[in-house]
């Protein structure tokens, strides 16, 4: 039974992360540079804000996929992997690993959070005021539009590199090796 729950878990990981990682770049792949394409503003924005909002609830839900997986993933690593209760956390590379892809993890999703709530909304809220003839600056938009890129481009690499120690915490004869 204990096979079946790790490697459901193991699924429903994987799946949040294809969930959340997958609408990242299509939107910085994608999206971003077709919509440029749009010249009636109003439409591009309209669209703009459905496939962001969109991605909100699709990267949510694999956050919480990944949340809900990983918390039983990490309560269950001991007995799964027949690790002795004399072992310590940071006894194997598994703990060490695990701490850094935590502390990247809380960075990105600090990354994320500045993008989501504060640079993204700016972003659209300049775009809108400028299509409703109001005066804001294109060297306005491109500030702001280069800090929302920064900030998508550092989550989707820390992104990325969180998945790197997610494959070293599942490489058993590497992880689990003494330190």
């Amino acid at each position: 039974m204990q096979e079946t729950f790790h490697a459901a878990a193991i699924w429903l990981h994987i799946l949040g992360i294809a969930l959340f990682v997958g609408p990242q770049f299509f939107l910085a792949f994608a999206w971003a540079p077709a919509s440029r394409g749009i010249e009636d503003m109003q439409v591009r924005l309209k669209a703009m804000r459905t496939i962001t909002r969109r991605f909100g609830y699709v990267g949510g839900a694999g956050l919480l996929c990944i949340l809900v997986a990983g918390l039983y993933l990490i309560y269950s690593w001991k007995g799964y992997y027949a690790i002795g209760p004399d072992t310590g956390f940071y006894d194997v590379r598994f703990g060490a690993v695990f701490t850094i892809k935590m502390g990247v993890l809380a960075v990105m999703l600090s990354v994320l959070a500045v993008h989501t709530f504060i640079v993204g909304p700016r972003l659209m809220d300049r775009l809108e005021a400028q299509a409703n003839g109001e005066n804001v600056s294109e060297e306005e938009i491109r500030a702001v539009r280069r800090r929302s890129m920064t900030l998508s481009i550092t989550g989707l690499v820390l992104t990325l590199v969180i998945m790197a120690l997610g494959a070293m915490l599942n490489t058993y004869r590497f992880s689990l090796r003494g330190m």
